[in-house]
């Protein structure tokens, strides 16, 4: 990847309280397909975490740092723009005043049927970067499996059930397909075989257990997929803390100077760390 603003893009903005059109800073004009919103100065109600997407459409958002449902509304993210996203008058995504971030991807635009798998899923794809954005209806079979889109493995994805409450899991290549983390809190990694049925994603597909945060019957879900494509643009891994800092902590390795990066403690109840490259 010549130029990784045409796949990712981290923008910061202040809300209005009115509407308003955010436009992108890159060299690259994108039009994303995955926006995560946060406000940066208020907690509470106002401080959760929203993710809309094109596959579901801008005006359905979910709560990552909760269980709730997928929810529709018509003021927060209007449309997906060909350099950024539009803005109603929601207090959580517009207020006015208020600083907010937001992370942008692009995956493949248009969605398409993909029928790799047992369970026939709709997919907006980018093989270039490694990342996919998917929904899919569960049928509540052990070792169902899902296609990604992707044409390699995905090192890490994460699932969500939009029509009813449920954990967000979070697999990762390094912990293994035998359980998950959660999105939504600060837990510790949950060893669950109705997860993953212990088994690994491939090339084409991920498989899915009986655990209806996943695959429950005729349930819906939403999927975020990331693999490496070998184009220094994602990397997902894992290192040993030694409590120092500086440089005598851990250095951990890429290729290529990172825009986003994810950090959970996996063996101790502490909080996700999203780091980017335009806050300090």
């Amino acid at each position: 990847v010549d130029n990784p603003e045409l796949y990712f893009q981290t923008k910061l903005y202040t809300g209005n309280g009115g509407t308003q059109s955010i436009t992108l800073d890159g060299s690259e004009n994108m039009q994303p397909d995955w926006v995560w919103i946060k406000s940066r100065n208020n907690s509470g109600v106002n401080g959760n975490h929203f993710v809309q997407d094109s596959v579901r459409g801008a005006t359905k958002s979910i709560i990552t740092n909760i269980t709730a449902a997928e929810f529709t509304q018509t003021n927060m993210v209007t449309s997906f723009d060909s350099d950024g996203f539009s803005l109603g008058n929601e207090d959580e995504f517009n207020r006015s005043g208020t600083t907010f971030v937001s992370w942008n991807w692009k995956a493949g635009g248009s969605a398409s049927s993909n029928s790799n798998g047992s369970i026939t899923s709709t997919v907006s794809a980018n093989t270039t970067s490694g990342f996919s954005v998917g929904t899919y209806t569960g049928n509540g079979s052990a070792g169902a499996t899902v296609g990604h889109g992707l044409g390699v493995t995905p090192k890490c994805f994460i699932v969500k059930r939009r029509n009813t409450a449920a954990q967000w899991n979070v697999y990762h290549e390094s912990l293994g397909n035998t359980g998950a983390m959660y999105l939504n809190d600060n837990g510790t990694f949950n060893t669950v075989t109705g997860f993953w049925n212990n088994t690994s994603p491939n090339s084409n597909t991920f498989t899915l257990g009986t655990d209806a945060a996943g695959n429950g019957s005729s349930d819906t879900y939403v999927f975020y997929a990331f693999a490496d494509t070998g184009n220094k643009f994602f990397k997902a891994g894992s290192y040993t803390g030694n409590g120092q800092a500086g440089t005598s902590s851990p250095f951990v390795y890429l290729g290529f100077k990172p825009a986003f990066l994810i950090i959970k403690n996996t063996a101790d109840t502490h909080g996700w760390s999203m780091t980017d490259n335009k806050r300090n």
